[in-house]
């Protein structure tokens, strides 16, 4: 794997659409895709790991990146590397690296001792995704088969990034495939919204939540449901992530690494609001289960650029099916079949 950044010379715009070398990955140039709305709110995508680069707003000081965003395709290339990058076939955690299909187990390649992660060692974080850019959008689009990365079928996945005019981001998510298979992605950005170097701990977090996942030592779920209420996990009102987080020094993270259980609730309802000062992300999806992080123990082998990497620097939340699927339809359905194709979508609104 080799990172580079190419010369500025190969930047090239059209109305609302930037397009910029940003290196190469495995001997394959990386493209940056940046488009602008009436607002001047910016989204840069890459293709590779169909990445969500950078979300920039306008404030008075100038843009501001929301965003934990490597300076070069480096901090990218890495497969144990997720930030910002598309997660699948399936977000999470897989058990032993096997689940069952129709009475059948599946086995699947481990990358995190005997437990499938996000999608396993060749996901789609790993891979280079074909793109098409317009004005508004960034439509990515991906063929895995079954020998790359273990997972029955041979799936085509689109990738399909946004930008409103009404400062909404909605990524959208379609896949068919030859054979029954799983499919649950999501995306896996870290949110700072400071403008300067300051962790997470002076935001403010509320979830549609009022339960999460009970998980065992290796953070996959048991598939019981423990209550939020009068724990650090009660985020139901607005609350400091600092104050959550000093209630979470217990634990063996000191942080977030948890499945939250989303209720069913109204499309125009978040799961999911994020404020610090005058910024403000809401998080919208109708599945039923988003997962926090809050980056407990990065360090400073990571390189975020103007955000130094430490713990707290960032928190992720992933909006997904609960894994818990996997071995309990009573948690939702992440089946793939050839005659039913899939489609999922996460949206985010910004205010600043």
């Amino acid at each position: 794997m080799t990172g580079q950044i190419l010369p500025a010379m190969n930047k090239e715009d059209t109305m609302g659409l930037t397009t910029e070398a940003f290196g190469t990955v495995r001997g394959a140039a990386v493209t940056a895709y940046t488009i602008e709305n009436k607002h001047g709110v910016r989204m840069t995508v890459l293709d590779y790991g169909a990445t969500w680069y950078k979300l920039e707003v306008p404030t008075a000081a100038g843009h501001q990146n929301l965003l934990l965003s490597s300076p070069d395709i480096s901090g990218y290339a890495d497969p144990g590397s997720y930030h910002s990058k598309t997660i699948g076939r399936v977000a999470g955690r897989i058990g032993q690296g096997h689940y069952k299909q129709n009475g059948q187990v599946v086995n699947l390649p481990a990358n995190e001792g005997t437990t499938t992660l996000h999608g396993g060692p060749n996901g789609f974080s790993t891979r280079m995704w074909q793109a098409d850019a317009s004005a508004d959008t960034v439509k990515l689009t991906l063929h895995v088969t079954s020998a790359d990365d273990g997972f029955p079928g041979d799936v085509d996945v689109t990738v399909t990034y946004t930008l409103g005019e009404d400062d909404f981001v909605t990524i959208d998510y379609a896949a068919t495939s030859s054979a029954p298979t799983l499919f649950n992605p999501t995306n896996h950005a870290y949110w700072n919204l400071n403008a300067g170097d300051d962790t997470i701990q002076n935001h403010l977090l509320t979830l549609n939540s009022a339960q999460h996942y009970e998980v065992q030592a290796n953070k996959v779920p048991t598939g019981e449901l423990l209550a939020n209420l009068h724990s650090g996990f009660d985020f139901s009102r607005v609350t400091n992530l600092g104050d959550a987080l000093a209630e979470m020094q217990w634990t063996e993270e000191k942080g977030f690494d948890d499945i939250f259980a989303i209720p069913a609730h109204a499309t125009d309802e978040p799961v999911a609001t994020l404020t610090q000062g005058a910024i403000t992300v809401q998080e919208f999806s109708d599945r039923n289960a988003l997962v926090v992080f809050t980056a407990n123990k990065f360090g400073t082998e990571l390189n975020f650029g103007e955000k130094t990497s430490r713990p707290y620097i960032g928190i992720a939340m992933e909006a997904q099916t609960a894994p818990s699927a996997i071995d309990d339809p009573k948690f939702g359905d992440i089946t793939l079949s050839p005659d039913q194709p899939r489609h999922e979508q996460i949206r985010y609104h910004f205010s600043y």
